[in-house]
């Protein structure tokens, strides 16, 4: 009897009262198994409340953490917000010199990464950062020189030197145009007001405008600083950020692979698809509109590179050239401008871009209902950044729906089985 009890003592559990036992330890034995389980109900409620202590511990310690990551979270969201668009521009440009930096980065063998991305720099530096500068310069001295004339004629209008709304007209007009406009000039003093109100006002524009791309050039060259310096170490630590990020987004391995090449691709599309597409339009429309002698290509052609971001396209502002040639009476060059845009320009756009956007491979294109949405709102959002980042957006934010349908679809599939 006493090994009985012993060994199941041992066990953890006392069951009833073996058979064939005398009837004194019989008794012995159930009272001992009373007081054994009362001892065992005190140390599991025991054992329960220690339980409970370390779950209500842990979840402070996981509420006070969320809380001190929430902090600084937001601290550092304070410190970064005013240079957000320079880090983003950076994110971009590091992306589109990656090729560059692995090829310096291999030719020096893997063991001088920040020579290879001070190359890289020099390099981008050379080719985008400087021209982009000069043709920047050129368009402001353009304005300058618009503003000049504009602010003459104010001061010729205020002096009562133009009294004839002949001397106030274009020279480049056509003459039918110009005709129309005298005879109807004649007719109503309170035309000569209106003509000159609309100067007024134009000159009092043009001039809040210089002003604004004088203060703003002291902005745009701290913008300009802060992209190059931070591209630097985007473009040479680029992959171990890239794969930080990888360890700590909410997806299994093989779906953040797929968002991540799907990602690349996008970014693929959107800077070399559309950007590229679009400057080598804007190059050789500013190069015909040189050609015919109209004047300002540089700043047309700024014009021709922004609306080419859009459907409309560069043709908005080469076919209103080619026309006012026509009506000029300039047959010969508005017909080449014509052409030229036609056959030239517009054919760039239609062979470059679907290749540009695909990358290569066929399924990977951006969705045009995609393309349109992200960019208008977009620009409407961030500005010309939002010509980039509203389609990647978008197309991203499909991706990981997809990745939740993809997910339900599964449980559905488990839970019918």
């Amino acid at each position: 009897m006493v090994k009985f009890f012993l060994i199941h003592r041992n066990k953890g559990s006392l069951p009833e009262r073996p058979i064939n036992t005398p009837l004194s330890l019989a008794l012995l034995y159930n009272l001992h198994r009373c007081y054994y389980n009362i001892a065992g109900d005190v140390c599991m409620e025991k054992n329960c409340k220690i339980s409970q202590n370390v779950r209500i511990k842990q979840t402070n310690n996981k509420l006070s953490f969320i809380l001190f990551f929430t902090l600084f979270a937001f601290l550092a969201f304070q410190v970064t917000r005013p240079i957000m668009m320079a880090v983003i521009w950076s994110a971009m440009l590091s992306f589109t010199t990656a090729p560059i930096f692995k090829k310096l980065n291999r030719l020096t063998g893997f063991r001088y990464p920040s020579i290879a991305a001070g190359l890289t720099m020099l390099l981008l530096a050379l080719g985008l950062i400087i021209p982009l500068l000069a043709v920047l310069s050129s368009l402001a001295g353009e304005v300058a020189d618009l503003t000049a004339a504009v602010t003459a004629f104010m001061s010729r209008i205020e002096l009562g030197q133009i009294r004839d709304i002949t001397e106030i007209l274009p020279s480049w007009l056509p003459d039918w145009l110009s005709d129309s406009i005298i005879s109807f000039s004649k007719d109503s003093d309170s035309v000569k007001a209106v003509v000159s109100q609309a100067a007024k006002w134009s000159g009092t524009f043009l001039s809040a405008f210089s002003k604004s791309m004088l203060h703003g050039a002291s902005a745009f060259l701290f913008e300009v600083m802060v992209i190059m310096m931070v591209s630097f170490f985007f473009i040479r630590d680029g992959e171990k950020i890239v794969n930080y990020i990888k360890s700590v987004i909410p997806l299994s391995e093989n779906e953040g692979q797929n968002f991540f090449r799907r990602a690349e691709s996008l970014l693929h599309s959107v800077i070399f698809g559309i950007l590229m597409t679009v400057a080598i339009q804007a190059v050789l429309g500013s190069l015909g509109w040189w050609f015919v002698g109209l004047g300002n290509p540089a700043f047309f052609g700024m014009l021709m590179f922004f609306f080419g971001m859009f459907p409309a396209g560069t043709a908005v502002v080469w076919i209103p050239g080619g026309l006012y040639l026509l009506l000029t009476g300039d047959i010969k060059n508005g017909a080449i401008l014509l052409l030229w845009g036609t056959a030239i320009v517009g054919t760039v756009d239609n062979l470059l871009r679907p290749i540009l956007i695909s990358g290569g491979k066929e399924g990977e294109e951006i969705p045009t209902l995609l393309i349109i949405m992200g960019l208008f709102g977009g620009v409407i959002s961030w500005g010309f950044l939002g010509i980039f980042l509203g389609p990647l957006v978008l197309v991203l934010f499909t991706l990981v729906f997809d990745i939740y349908r993809s997910r339900l679809l599964a449980a559905k599939a488990e839970r019918a089985e």
